[in-house]
């Protein structure tokens, strides 16, 4: 799975966040204070606007804090009717219909079909709810204000906030149900769309020449039948009791064999097993190795646009050096189980459907003993999966291999671990013991400069054998597989993605309707839904870093028709001018953004999708990220819905 932003600890995030957010508030506060300054002021004067706005903020104080949950509850449950008189049930009758036709448009012969479903059920859901949210908020208040209905409701003892509160609780709640029972349809199609299984007759399999001893079966090979456009590859061990299927479409079943009492074999194959998965992966840090033999931070770039990989080249010094730390026999007990994802790039095809073939060592970081573990040939598109067992024998001989770097300051090569630290009595053993001889209980590595002691290390070094070929990869590229997490309990925390991106249309939502018409209220929320899914390319905007520059310039380029990639070919002052318009426009644009919301980040349909758990600090910052925005387009809310002219 592609990981191109890494997951802080959620401790290590925390203090970063609050700041950020109360430096953020605080600024909001203070242009809107200067603003309503600003304003009354023109009309009564600087000193009565001050404390005319002093005791607006202390009665907006007052007034957020001290709702009454009795009166909150009360029009929460009547927006929920509300909803419910919209025939808001007609939302979920439409999903039913979804996923009742999906299998019709999906493509049975996919080599990800697991993916395919998942990624397909996460999306409908997603812009269904979401529709569904923007229109009952974006029609809700306005329409209660056209109608006059709501004059029933505050010319009782209910308070602003209350009212604003209600309405968004009330939302909530009925996109909470309807979620809820999207996410168990959404579940059981899945799983129940994937379920399938094969026969194996004993006259599907051929037998395997060789020798084998007398009155044992010998091997046999074959293929299962058809079921869902594919079929799986068998080896049947001597001796007839042991059968393993080839992985196929990201997944495999497990074969029982049975001795009838006529003294016939029959095959029974199982479910599919290692489709629906939660992986619980551990990550190293990735470090590269150049053809020099030199520690560098990046490998080599062939020529691809996108830059999260980097390559080694074959046949040289070049390799990737992932450092792996908590490495102990309690949580391994029995070896490490790798999974590897690595692009390969061709110099040169050959026979294409050739594989090139690479190898995987581990070092002891500490003493500096690696050893070759295994020679393997790639998996282009795809996954690989690797073990390391706890008892190793040697294939070839063991060597002491310091890694070199360069120190910056005097810019001379330095050797860890020094020779006196290096372990050169294993390079005469055969046997190793993984926990032994290659985690160090502990060592000190240097991350972003400073130095870090770590414990229960171990290095494993992934070179490419073949010269002229490449290997590409990132740092989630290869982990060590921990355990796995409920495959169910990862679908539905996925779920509680699409649950936050809901609530935050629904403030939204809410917020307009308090000043806007339905339908500018209606376009406002939708803008805000689509600024939030693109929101890297509305910070790439404003802060310049597009390619081609920004709109002044862009349409320069267009009616010249020049590159993006090279200079204008303009006088200075053009080039001042439409720089000045540029710089306006991004400004606002970078303002903008930092006032929606990253709604895209809130989408873990990839973990889900991918087999991977998502990990619990993601929830809890996404879920305190999501507050974060709450609380202040709450307090906007409450202030426009104060100021609007309606009868007490």
């Amino acid at each position: 799975m592609v990981v191109e932003r890494e997951i802080p600890e959620f401790l290590a995030w925390l203090p970063g966040a609050i700041g950020m957010w109360s430096l953020s508030v605080g600024i909001l506060l203070a242009v809107a204070f200067f603003m309503g300054m600003l304003w009354t002021g023109l009309r009564v004067g600087p000193r009565n606007a001050f404390w005319r706005m002093w005791h607006l903020f202390k009665q907006t104080f007052v007034d957020i804090f001290s709702v009454s949950p009795k009166r909150v509850t009360a029009l929460a449950l009547l927006t929920f009717k509300e909803a419910i008189r919209r025939k808001i049930v007609i939302g979920f009758i439409v999903f039913i219909l979804i996923v009742l036709f999906a299998g019709m448009f999906l493509d049975p012969t996919s080599r990800h079909p697991a993916q395919l479903y998942i990624r397909f059920i996460f999306s409908a859901t997603n812009y269904l709810t979401l529709l569904l949210v923007l229109l009952l908020t974006a029609f809700s208040l306005p329409g209660d204000i056209q109608r006059k209905t709501i004059h029933t409701i505050v010319t009782k003892p209910v308070k602003i906030s209350e009212i604003v509160l209600g309405r968004v609780l009330g939302f909530v709640l009925m996109g909470t149900i309807l979620l809820v029972a999207m996410g168990v349809v959404s579940y059981g199609f899945v799983v129940r769309s994937q379920t399938h299984t094969h026969t194996l007759l004993l006259e599907d399999l051929q037998t395997i020449p060789g020798n084998y001893e007398e009155g044992v079966q010998p091997a046999k090979e074959g293929k299962t039948s058809l079921s869902r456009e594919h079929r799986h590859d068998v080896f049947l061990e001597p001796g007839g009791k042991v059968a393993h299927l080839e992985p196929r479409n990201d997944h495999t079943h497990q074969v029982q064999v049975q001795t009838m009492p006529d003294g016939q074999t029959r095959y029974i194959v199982g479910p599919p097993v290692e489709m629906f998965t939660a992986r619980v992966p551990l990550y190293g840090r990735l470090r590269f190795r150049d053809v020099m033999g030199l520690e560098a931070t990046k490998g080599v770039n062939v020529g691809d646009e996108w830059e999260y990989r980097s390559f080694i080249a074959g046949r040289s010094k070049a390799a990737f050096i992932w450092l792996f730390e908590g490495i102990t026999p309690e949580k391994f007990p029995d070896g490490l189980p790798l999974e590897m994802t690595l692009e390969v790039f061709r110099t040169y095809k050959g026979k294409i459907d050739r594989r090139i073939l690479g190898s995987i060592l581990i070092r002891n970081p500490e003493t500096g003993l690696m050893l070759e573990q295994q020679v393997f040939e790639s998996v282009e598109n795809g996954t690989a999966h690797y073990f390391i067992p706890r008892k190793i024998r040697a294939m070839s001989r063991a060597t002491v291999t310091p890694v070199l770097s360069t120190n910056p300051r005097d810019g001379k090569v330095v050797a860890y671990p020094p020779e006196e630290k290096r372990d050169f009595g294993g390079e005469g053993k055969s046997e190793f013991d993984l926990f032994e001889d290659f985690v160090a209980p502990g060592s000190v590595t240097y991350i972003d400069g400073v130095e870090r002691p770590m414990k229960n290390t171990l290095e494993i070094w992934v070179r490419c054998l073949e010269p002229g070929q490449y290997f590409g990869a990132a740092n989630s590229d290869l982990y060590i597989r921990s355990q796995d997490a409920p495959f169910a309990w990862n679908f539905f925390k996925g779920y509680a993605g699409i649950w936050l991106q809901m609530v935050l249309v629904v403030v939204y939502g809410v917020l307009f309707s308090t000043f806007l018409s339905t339908p500018v209220a209606l376009l406002a929320t939708l803008f805000v839904m689509l600024g939030g899914f693109f929101h890297p390319f509305l910070m790439s905007l404003g802060t310049g870093t597009i390619l081609g520059g920004g709109p002044f310039e862009a349409a320069i380029r267009v009616f010249t028709q020049e590159n993006l990639t090279i200079e204008l070919d303009m006088n200075a002052v053009e080039i001042i001018i439409a720089g000045m318009f540029d710089s306006v426009f991004q400004g606002f644009i970078w303002l903008l953004a930092h006032l929606l919301p990253m709604l895209e980040n809130y989408d873990a349909s990839n973990f889900v999708a991918g087999g991977f758990n998502i990990p619990l600090r993601l929830v809890m910052m996404n879920f305190l990220s999501v507050l974060g925005f709450v609380f202040p387009v709450y307090i906007v809310s409450y202030l426009f819905l104060k100021t609007r002219e309606m009868e007490r």
